[in-house]
């Protein structure tokens, strides 16, 4: 038969035996939890007009507003036109350029235009897409004959 001093002593022993787990970590020290993987950011860009880009003359407006990254925020959008001038870096998704006239005539020109994103962390995306570019007269017009 128990005694109630039996029963008053069994909570007693389980409060004790959760004291001591709960100061264990402080006893022991807290084991450092490994740092969570940065994900990097993906680029994605749309750009209008597709059609006519005249060198020279038409200012076409990249857009990146779709690019996203998961675990964080884009902190900067960089923009190599692939024509030569200089990169184009800002905080903004959005970027307009004019493709620059050449010396070429009657061909069209085909650049390749390269997205970067940068994360808050550092971590890098990037896109590319091809854009075709007119350098006047229009190929097969009368003048280029």
């Amino acid at each position: 038969m128990r005694s109630a001093r039996d029963a008053e002593s069994r909570p007693r022993r389980r409060l004790r035996a959760l004291a001591a787990l709960l100061a264990a970590p402080a006893i022991f020290g807290c084991e450092k939890l490994p740092d969570i993987p940065n994900v990097p950011p993906v680029a994605s860009f749309i750009y209008t007009p597709v059609s006519p880009i005249n060198a020279g003359q038409t200012p076409v407006t990249f857009n990146a507003s779709a690019s996203r990254d998961a675990d964080g925020r884009i902190d900067s959008y960089i923009w190599n036109f692939g024509d030569g001038t200089p990169e184009e870096t800002g905080g903004s998704p959005v970027a307009t350029h004019v493709f620059p006239d050449t010396a070429a005539r009657c061909i069209e020109i085909t650049y390749t235009v390269l997205l970067t994103v940068v994360d808050d962390k550092g971590d890098r995306g990037s896109a590319s897409q091809t854009v075709k570019v007119t350098e006047l007269p229009v190929p097969g017009s009368v003048d280029c004959r």
